[in-house]
C-alpha cells in the first residue's frame, strides 16, 4: 500500500511494515539504509542490488525525483532518514550524502545503535571524527569510512608487494590526481580527491602524517581547484600529493620509491599494465673512492605485474561486501574510524595553511610576509617563537612560551596562546588559539585542545584526549588513556579516547577514566566535576548532556 500523494503518511506506512517485516529477522537479515542516492549514492544501491540485498533495501532521499527510478524498479523508498532510522528493522546505514551532513547523519544513525559506513571524507574535523569514534564504541556498532583505494585489487597489490620487501624499505611516495572533471562549488580540490592517496600512504608508511605543508590557487571560483601536499612520516618517509580537476587529460599514476626498487601504479592503464616493479641498485664506496662524489644507480629490471583478475569485483562492491561481513561477524573495518582520524588531521592541517595563503593574500600582503623573523626577544620571563605547522612556519600564528618550556617541532599552536614554565609540548599535538597552558603540563603528539582552553599546572593531556573550546581543567587533574595500565605490557593499541565538549569545567584533583565523554557546559554557573578523584576501579559515566 503506497501514498505518494501524501509523502509523510507514504514514509509512515511504509516504514510500520518494514518494522512488520523485519520481526524475527537475524542481524545480516535486517534492512539496510541508503542515504543519499545521488552522484555517488545510487552506484551503492545498485551495487547492493547485485550482491543480491535488494529485498532488504531501503532507498531514503529527500529529493523526490532522485527515488522515482528506484519505486519503478520495486525498491522501499522514502524521503526522510530519521524515520527509517527509527525503525528496529534497520540495523544498518549507508551515508552518501555531502561532506558537511556526514557527521550529523552518522552521528543520529550511532545514537540509534546502527552499523554506519559514510562516505570520504568521514566528516568535516578531527574533532566530529572523535565523536563519531566515541559513539561507536559506546553503542558496539561498527563505523567505517569509505576509502575505497584500499579495496582496488591492484592497490591490494600493490601494498602486498611492499609488505613484502620488494623495494626495499619504502620511502618516498609521489601520487597525481588529475583530471578536467566536475568543478566543486563548496568542496575544493583537497576534500573532494586527495582523501584516498592520504589513506594510501598513511597504510604504506605506517600511521598518522607528522609533518604537512599544503599550497593551494583558486582559478574558478572561491575554492581550491589545484592543490599541493607534502606529507612527512615517520623514519624518514615522505609523501607529494597532486590533486586537480582542472587539467587537460587524465592523470592517475602512484610511484612508490623504495632502498632497493620502485612500483608505479597507474590506473589509466589496462587491468594487466597498471602495475609495474622496478629494481635497482646503487655504487658502493670503495677504498680508492671512500667518499665517491656521486652515486651510481643501475637499473637491475623492469617487472609487470599481472597476477590480476579481469574477473574481480568491481572495489565498491568488495567495500561494501566487506562491511556487511564486518556488521555480520562484528570485527573491525579494514578503513576503520582510527584510518579515518589519521585522514582527517591531515585535511585539517592542509586546510589551515590554504586559509591562512587566502587570508594573507586578501590583505594584500604575500603568504609569508609574516614570517619575518620573531627574533627570540626576551619579554619578561617568556619569549616569542614562531609557531610551526609541521615544520613549517605557520605565518600569523605568533605564541608565547617562557624559556624552560620545551615546544617540539611539529607542534601546531595558535595564535596568542601561552605557555610557562617547564611545560613539554609534543609534535603532532594541537592547542588552538588564546590558551593559556600552566607550569608543568605536558601536551601528548595526539592531543587535541580548542581555543580559549586554560589547562592549570600539573596536568598531562595524554594521547587520546581532545578538549573542545572553552574547557577548564584545573590543578593537578589526570587524564588516563588505558583502563588498565601494566608496567611490564606495552597496551598503546588499546588507547581509548576521552572527549571534553565545550564549556566544560574540570575541577582540581579529578581523575578522568579514559573512553568516556564529558558534556558540553549549558550553565556557567556550574562546573562539570569540581574537586572530585574518580579512581581507576571505578567506571566513570558521564553522558553528553551533563552539566
Amino acid at each position: 500500500l503506497r501514498v505518494h500523494w501524501i509523502p509523510w503518511l507514504d514514509d509512515w506506512l511504509v516504514t510500520k511494515c518494514m518494522s512488520f517485516v523485519g520481526l524475527g529477522r537475524t542481524s545480516m537479515e535486517s534492512d539496510i539504509l541508503v542515504i543519499g542516492v545521488g552522484r555517488f549514492g545510487k552506484n551503492h544501491v545498485r551495487t547492493l542490488v547485485e550482491l543480491g540485498f535488494g529485498d532488504r533495501l531501503i532507498v531514503c532521499d529527500s529529493d523526490d525525483s532522485q527515488l522515482v527510478d528506484w519505486r519503478a524498479k520495486g525498491l522501499s523508498c522514502v524521503n526522510n532518514y530519521r524515520t527509517a532510522l527509527e525503525n528496529d528493522s534497520v540495523k544498518i546505514a549507508l551515508v552518501v550524502t555531502p561532506a558537511k551532513t556526514h557527521f550529523k547523519i552518522a552521528s543520529e544513525a550511532l545514537e540509534l545503535g546502527k552499523d554506519v559506513f559514510v562516505e570520504k571524507p568521514l566528516c568535516l574535523s578531527e574533532h566530529e571524527g572523535l565523536e563519531l569514534q566515541n559513539l561507536e564504541r559506546k553503542k558496539g556498532s561498527i563505523l567505517m569510512v569509505g576509502h575505497i583505494l584500499n579495496y582496488d585489487q591492484t592497490v591490494q597489490k600493490l601494498l602486498h608487494l611492499l609488505s613484502s620487501g620488494a623495494i626495499g624499505d619504502p620511502k618516498h611516495l609521489k601520487s597525481n590526481r588529475l583530471n578536467f572533471g566536475t568543478v566543486r562549488a563548496d568542496e575544493n580540490a583537497l576534500w573532494s580527491l586527495a582523501v584516498h592517496d592520504i589513506a594510501i600512504a598513511s597504510k604504506i608508511f605506517g600511521g598518522r602524517a607528522t609533518e604537512v605543508t599544503c599550497t593551494g590557487q583558486a582559478l574558478l571560483g572561491n575554492v581550491e581547484d589545484f592543490v599541493s601536499l607534502n606529507l612527512g612520516f615517520e623514519g624518514e618517509r615522505s609523501a607529494t600529493i597532486s590533486v586537480s580537476w582542472l587539467h587537460p587529460y587524465l592523470h592517475r599514476e602512484m610511484v612508490i620509491v623504495g632502498t632497493e626498487g620502485f612500483i608505479v601504479y597507474d590506473a589509466t592503464k589496462p587491468l594487466m599494465e597498471q602495475l609495474k616493479l622496478f629494481r635497482y641498485t646503487t655504487s658502493q664506496p670503495t677504498a680508492e673512492q671512500p667518499k665517491p662524489s656521486c652515486v651510481a644507480i643501475k637499473l637491475e629490471g623492469v617487472y609487470s605485474i599481472h597476477d590480476l583478475s579481469a574477473e574481480g569485483e568491481k572495489p565498491l562492491a568488495v567495500e561494501i561486501r566487506h562491511f556487511l561481513d564486518c556488521c555480520r561477524d562484528r570485527k573491525k573495518p579494514l578503513t576503520n574510524s582510527d584510518e579515518a582520524l589519521d585522514v582527517l588531521w591531515v585535511l585539517e592541517k592542509a586546510q589551515k595553511q590554504l586559509d591562512e595563503a587566502k587570508s594573507s593574500k586578501a590583505r594584500g600582503s604575500p603568504a609569508t610576509s609574516s614570517e619575518a623573523e620573531l627574533s627570540p626577544s626576551s619579554k619578561g620571563d617568556s619569549e616569542v617563537h614562531k609557531s610551526k605547522t609541521m615544520g613549517v612556519a605557520l605565518t600569523s600564528h605568533a605564541y608565547q612560551s617562557h624559556s624552560t618550556a620545551v615546544i617540539d617541532e611539529g607542534a601546531v599552536i595558535g595564535q596568542g596562546t601561552r605557555i610557562w614554565h617547564f611545560s613539554h609540548v609534543m609534535p603532532g599535538s594541537v592547542i588552538g588559539d588564546n590558551c593559556n597552558i600552566g607550569q608543568n603540563v605536558y601536551i601528548a603528539s595526539k592531543a587535541v585542545l580548542g581555543k580559549n582552553v586554560k589547562v592549570q599546572n600539573n596536568v598531562s593531556v595524554y594521547d587520546g584526549v581532545s578538549l573542545a573550546d572553552n574547557v577548564f581543567v584545573g590543578p593537578s587533574v589526570v587524564f588516563t588513556n588505558v583502563k588498565n595500565p601494566r608496567s611490564e605490557v606495552v597496551r598503546r593499541d588499546k588507547f581509548a579516547r576521552t572527549v571534553v565538549n565545550e564549556g566544560a569545567t574540570i575541577g582540581a584533583n579529578s581523575t578522568i577514566v579514559c573512553g568516556v565523554e564529558i558534556g558540553r557546559c549549558v550553565d556557567d554557573s556550574h562546573a562539570i566535576l569540581d574537586s572530585c578523584k574518580v579512581f581507576l576501579a571505578l567506571k566513570l559515566c558521564i553522558s553528553r548532556s551533563a552539566h
